[in-house]
C-alpha cells in the first residue's frame, strides 16, 4: 500500500522571486518541502504559513485529505505574495449570451479565498 505521501495531488508550482523558474509539487510530501525551504518567504507569527504546515502534516498521518493540504499551500503561498500555477493564471469566461452570432468571452482573474 502506498503512503498518502506518494499519492498524486493535482500539481501545483510556486513562482520564487528571487528565482526565474518555478518549484514544482506532485505530492503532500513535496508541498512540505516547498513550505519548509529556506526560499519560502517566512515572517513572524505567520499563521497561514503554520496553518498549511499542519495541514500537510495532518494530512502525511492519514487525519485529513490530500485536496485540503494542498489548498491550505495555495493560500499560505498567495499570502506569502507568490504566483501559483495553475491556480492563478488568467482563464476565460464563456457566456451562453450570443452577441452578433459570437460567444462572448470575458476575462477574469482568478478569485483569492
Amino acid at each position: 500500500m502506498n503512503a498518502i505521501s506518494e499519492k498524486p495531488i493535482r500539481e501545483v508550482a510556486i513562482g520564487f522571486p528571487d528565482l526565474e523558474h518555478f518549484s514544482t509539487a506532485t505530492t503532500v510530501t513535496g508541498l512540505l518541502g516547498i513550505l519548509m525551504s529556506d526560499r519560502w518567504p517566512k515572517r513572524a507569527n505567520d499563521t497561514t504559513w503554520q496553518h498549511a504546515l499542519a495541514t500537510c502534516t495532518r494530512s502525511l498521518q492519514l487525519e485529513t485529505d490530500t485536496s485540503k493540504a494542498r489548498t491550505a499551500f495555495v493560500e499560505a503561498a498567495r499570502h506569502a505574495g507568490l504566483k501559483v500555477l495553475p491556480d492563478d493564471v488568467w482563464k476565460p469566461i464563456r457566456r451562453t449570451s450570443r452577441t452578433n452570432g459570437r460567444s462572448l468571452v470575458k476575462w477574469r482573474q482568478p478569485q483569492v479565498q
